[in-house]
């Protein structure tokens, strides 16, 4: 009986380890907050006043730059963000959609496109690699697919649609709601101030200046909140931006019908530099090459995944932060093109495995348990199929050796 004793001790621990491995496993999911600035160039920070900022650096870290792609602007580099792939992959090439098949003047940012999931499920964003996982995602004013059905998984909490008739306040009150109560492990906010005020006033003007300082007061009201929650030690936060900004002169124009004879060609979006510009006035573009340092977007991130007081991180790629992202959640990332090599100077800790790693670490233990008990079980019947074997050889040679010594006596 002692092979089966055995057995059943070790299939009890086995069970056991499985069990105790699995269970709070869903609390011990690490939270992250995006905060999305739009165009929020690399050093605007040094050109303002922002003390939140500042104190969120001494605690966090900050990137030199993020080298972004092309064309810089606003849908492609947000969907590169979130999904870790270049616009050849994710399908989103411009801000301005052009299918003939449906209507040539299409864009992202006012009219329902952008709620269509043909805009946007090439890819696999964050938010969904979260909830595939087991994660909840809560996504706010983001236009970036935020409310498309991925292959019949949406976003646990999303606004209905983007806009901007909730305050820079309200953004942050409901995110930080919603890591309060448990309702979500993975949040993203976004704000577009900064991009207005620099394609209406341009990237060097005061009212750039004014539109940055007024975000380094949302980052304030940020951290008041969680603080409140007690969530600010707990809580990784990255604040990231899809391009920067760069001054564009009414004589430094080119418009291409003096160059080209415009029924040769198809045109339906006239920037990144526009058609037309007040006398003597400088107006903020973007679309340009992302080898040019002004079109790079800035990087900051605090929490208990990054490193503290870092504040000259070397440079990285865009397309590399959603395989960051899916390291501070301990996430398996969908497939991408960026490489967790190029951001591991970011963090706090030596790289760990998914959650599903995680899991998977008792699995095989359990799984070399099994394997441990047949192999017991094996070696314990032949054990006793021996014994048993040698118990019959004994008796039938004493009954042998008693038939010989009868006879002799005859």
């Amino acid at each position: 009986m002692l092979p089966f004793n055995i057995l059943l001790l070790l299939t009890n621990g086995a069970i056991n380890t499985l069990a105790a491995s699995s269970n709070g496993k869903k609390m011990e999911r690490p939270l992250l907050l995006i905060v999305g600035m739009d165009a929020f160039r690399w050093d605007f920070i040094d050109k303002a006043q922002t003390p939140n900022f500042d104190d969120i650096i001494d605690d966090g870290l900050r990137a030199q730059h993020v080298v972004n792609v092309f064309p810089t602007k606003s849908a492609p580099n947000w969907y590169t963000i979130v999904s870790g792939l270049y616009p050849e992959s994710h399908g989103v090439v411009n801000n301005h959609v052009y299918d003939p098949k449906i209507d040539p003047h299409q864009e992202v940012f006012v009219d329902a496109r952008f709620d269509d999931p043909a805009m946007w499920d090439a890819a696999e964003p964050i938010w969904i690699t979260n909830q595939r996982q087991g994660g909840q995602s809560g996504v706010i004013n983001f236009p970036f697919g935020m409310t498309v059905n991925f292959e019949g998984m949406a976003a646990k909490y999303t606004t209905s649609k983007y806009r901007n008739d909730t305050t820079r306040e309200q953004r942050v009150d409901k995110i930080v709601e919603l890591f309060a109560n448990g309702s979500i492990n993975l949040g993203l906010i976004y704000y577009s101030d900064v991009d207005h005020a620099c394609h209406m006033h341009g990237p060097e003007s005061k009212g750039a200046v004014a539109a940055v300082e007024k975000m380094d007061e949302v980052v304030g009201h940020l951290v008041k909140k969680l603080k409140e929650k007690h969530l600010y030690d707990v809580v990784n936060i990255i604040f990231v931006a899809d391009h920067g900004q760069v001054d564009v002169y009414p004589n430094q124009t080119l418009f291409l019908n003096d160059y080209v004879d415009p029924s040769l060609y198809l045109g339906f979006q006239d920037n990144p530099t526009y058609s037309i510009f007040p006398h003597d006035a400088t107006i903020g573009e973007h679309g340009y090459s992302n080898d040019v340092a002004k079109m790079w977007p800035f990087f900051v991130a605090r929490g208990p995944a990054f490193k503290q007081g870092l504040k000259d991180a070397k440079p990285f790629n865009s397309v590399d932060i959603y395989s960051l992202m899916c390291h501070v959640m301990q996430l398996e990332p969908a497939p991408h093109n960026g490489s967790l090599e190029n951001v591991k100077h970011l963090f706090a800790y030596e790289a760990k495995g998914s959650l599903s790693d995680e899991l998977n670490v008792p699995l095989t233990i359990c799984i070399i348990i099994v394997i441990t008990e047949t192999i017991v079980l094996i070696l314990g019947i032949l054990w006793y199929r021996r014994k048993r074997i040698s118990m019959i050889k004994r008796v039938h040679d004493v009954q042998l050796e008693g038939l010989l010594d009868n006879e002799e006596e005859s």
